[in-house]
């Protein structure tokens, strides 16, 4: 434990030491964090006392000190917590004040983000049944990510209404989440079929019909439902989308869900994380003896490799990330980018969590995370922020630019499917050099080149086996990804 903890705290050194000159969003820039608490983002229908009631929907908001920014990236941060209040959960953690989701959201606003700590209903029976246990986790998990998305649309609607509310780059918006906030992320970046929901593990047993209704629980973005259509209906016509998402901890309801084209995830997990698999497997009760299984999921390492595959973490290529942080993850993540495994038991289970030694339920919490202090858990937080970050960096500022010289119809790759060699012809470079990168199924980098200043470039791939890859093309502002098949 103690050479873990000192590795840790040499990464996270490293890391910091590397970036000497102060770079907004990227590395720390302000001293202090104003935080706003309790803004209300909308309204639904809580269902933790049984009978629907219509409830305040709220988040804290954070911003740093002092900032004359007018267009900064927006952080949706959810916390963790058994989707049961804290308390009711018997543990110490579970609300928009934890310890960890604080220290986290002023650790980016300290880069220069905002960040809204988001509150999400909540409210499940982990004692029922088997159809019980699943059907109500499956709807409160459904019901977060309705809030999460509701949380979106409030600052696009906010913006639209007054720039100046908030300041926020409403073309820049992540999602972060924190155990079970986890879960929520993924489903918000990745649920958005019916039939996704109607996968045969999604089926309640005893009646034979999906657990999830959204005629009753309302559509993906929240709208419509019972029992009073329409009144819980947020700011209707804006966009729920946003850019990119982080979990550490929890999982993904199905990897079927990811799809080509989804937006890139990066991934933090306890291999022997005992509450969510860190690939495929089941979900079981905390502390029942036999264990009370609930549903099965897919875990950091599953969504990774699947997402990896679908050539959405192209941006996130572990060629893009040279630092220590980067250099250890990469031990353990089969060359798969975006993706940072938390290796021994002890590390298992919410490592980055601490709480007063006076709350009640302490000894709940120790039961999974027993050597917890805060000495520790800063440094896991540390370790997140540090391979997390210049990933969000990379995507928010390197890839996603706003411009978009390297448009789909200005850039023709050919021929494709290729064999011995592919053209890549951009007919309006206007003098600009750029790069290319080819990275193969797994998100590996198999050839690149750089400061390429041909209208035409002929790039030989004989070298390469069947299969499908992905050709990267880049410059300073603008990056493009196309895939290519290679059938020789």
């Amino acid at each position: 434990m103690k050479k873990r903890l000192q590795l840790l705290t040499l990464l996270a050194a490293s890391f910091f030491a590397t970036n000497t000159m102060a770079q907004r969003y990227a590395t720390t820039v302000f001293s202090d964090v104003t935080v706003k608490s309790n803004v209300v983002y909308g309204q639904n229908f809580s269902v933790l006392t049984g009978a629907p009631v219509l409830s305040d929907l709220k988040f804290d908001l954070y911003e740093p000190t002092g900032d004359t920014a007018t267009n900064r990236p927006l952080i949706i941060y959810l916390h963790t917590g058994s989707f049961l209040p804290k308390g009711l959960n018997q543990l110490p953690t579970g609300s928009k004040l934890d310890s960890t989701t604080v220290e986290m959201c002023k650790q980016f606003a300290k880069k220069g983000y905002v960040v809204a700590a988001v509150a999400y209903r909540t409210g499940w029976n982990p004692q029922g049944d088997q159809d019980t246990r699943t059907g109500t986790i499956l709807n409160s998990v459904y019901r977060a990510m309705q809030d999460a998305k509701t949380a979106v649309r409030f600052f696009r609607h906010a913006a639209d209404t007054n720039a100046m509310a908030y300041k926020i780059d409403t073309n820049r918006i992540v999602m972060c989440g924190q155990g079970s906030g986890g879960y929520v992320a993924l489903a918000a970046a990745t649920l958005n079929k019916l039939s996704e929901i109607q996968l045969q593990k999604f089926i309640n047993q005893t009646t034979n019909t999906p657990y999830v209704t959204p005629q009753i629980t309302g559509d993906f973005e929240g709208f419509g439902g019972n029992p009073v259509a329409n009144k819980a209906d947020n700011h209707v016509g804006y966009s729920s989308k946003f850019n990119m998402v982080v979990n550490f901890g929890g999982a993904m309801g199905d990897s079927s869900w990811l799809e080509a084209g989804d937006m890139p995830i990066v991934s933090m997990q306890g291999k022997l994380d005992p509450f969510a698999p860190y690939t495929t497997g089941g979900v079981y009760v905390p502390g029942t003896t036999p264990p009370l299984f609930v549903v099965e999921v897919s875990g950091a390492r599953d969504v990774t490799r699947r997402a990896s595959q679908l050539g959405n973490h192209a941006s996130l290529a572990p060629s893009f990330f040279t630092d220590a942080v980067s250099v250890e993850a990469n031990k353990y993540a089969e060359g798969l980018g975006g993706l940072y495994r938390f290796n021994g038991a002890a590390n298992a289970s919410g490592p980055w969590e601490w709480w007063s030694a006076s709350d009640p339920y302490t000894a709940n919490g120790l039961a999974s995370n027993p050597f917890m202090s805060k000495t520790r858990a800063m440094l896991y937080i540390d370790t997140i922020q540090a391979f997390f970050t210049p990933r969000m960096y990379r995507v928010l500022f390197q890839v996603n630019t706003g411009v978009n010289t390297l448009a789909k119809e200005n850039v023709k790759l050919y021929p494709n499917p290729a064999s011995s060699n592919v053209t890549i012809e951009i007919p309006s470079l206007n003098n600009e050099n750029y790069s290319v990168a080819i990275l193969d199924a797994m998100g590996r980098l198999v050839f690149e080149e750089k400061a390429i200043a041909e209208n035409k470039k002929v790039i030989e791939t004989s070298f390469l086996k069947n299969g499908i890859y992905f050709v990267r093309i880049y410059n300073g502002n603008d990056s493009r990804v196309e895939k290519l098949v290679i059938n020789q």
